[in-house]
């Protein structure tokens, strides 16, 4: 007798490995299970750089240089030369046999060879490994009223996560300036920055970061 519910069964287990070996060979089971372990990237923050200057305007055509003007040259009339009177040469000595000419001078000895400069001494410190480095707009916290006139002070410590455009998609207070009105508009200027996406061998990645922001009263 022919058994529904076993065949039911059998087609699902079917159908369920099926499905899984799809998965496998399309490669998103690979980029799923890189999502949920990939480590987080903590970065340092540094000033975002301004944009740079306009280029110069090309400068104007010159107008033509006016043509040389050309000048009439008259050449003087050579003038007679007085006439020298002649002069009747002397005649040279002839050499005196009995010079003696002096014997070359001794070849001088070589220098001797500088010696060789040692190697230099390989170090065997360790290289730093600096940390990562993500660009961001300065942020600019409002001070609240409330706190300005109860003379509330204090230094609080934002933590961040940008995504892969740069943008701050998530923050929180890791460190408490002791007031949560202080908290909370440190927070709220962090939420304003604007950053540049992190590159990380050549694609952008989302980064963690922590800025701290001081209230003070002047």
């Amino acid at each position: 007798m022919f058994d529904q519910r076993f065949f039911k069964i059998t087609v699902a287990v079917l159908l369920f490995h099926a499905g899984l070996l799809y998965l496998v060979q399309s490669g998103l089971a690979r980029k799923f299970t890189e999502a949920v372990i990939s480590p987080e990237i903590v970065a340092r923050i540094i000033p975002l750089e301004p944009p740079a200057p306009p280029a110069p305007p090309p400068p104007k055509p010159q107008s033509k240089p006016e043509p040389p003007k050309q000048v009439k040259v008259t050449t003087p009339r050579p003038q007679p030369q007085p006439q020298q009177p002649k002069v009747e040469p002397v005649a040279s000595l002839p050499p005196t046999p009995n010079a003696i000419e002096a014997p070359p001078a001794p070849p001088a000895p070589p220098a001797p060879a500088a010696p060789a400069e040692p190697p230099a001494p390989v170090s065997s410190a360790p290289r730093a490994v600096g940390i990562g480095e993500i660009q961001c707009s300065p942020p600019q916290p409002v001070y609240p009223s409330q706190s300005r006139r109860m003379g509330e002070t204090g230094r609080a410590v934002v933590r961040l996560t940008t995504d892969e455009s740069g943008k701050v998609v998530k923050t929180s207070v890791s460190t408490s300036s002791g007031s949560s009105r202080l908290d909370q508009a440190a927070e709220d200027a962090v939420k304003r920055m604007r950053c540049k996406p992190y590159m990380d061998n050549g694609r952008a990645v989302a980064v963690t970061a922590q800025q701290p922001i001081a209230f003070e009263l002047n």
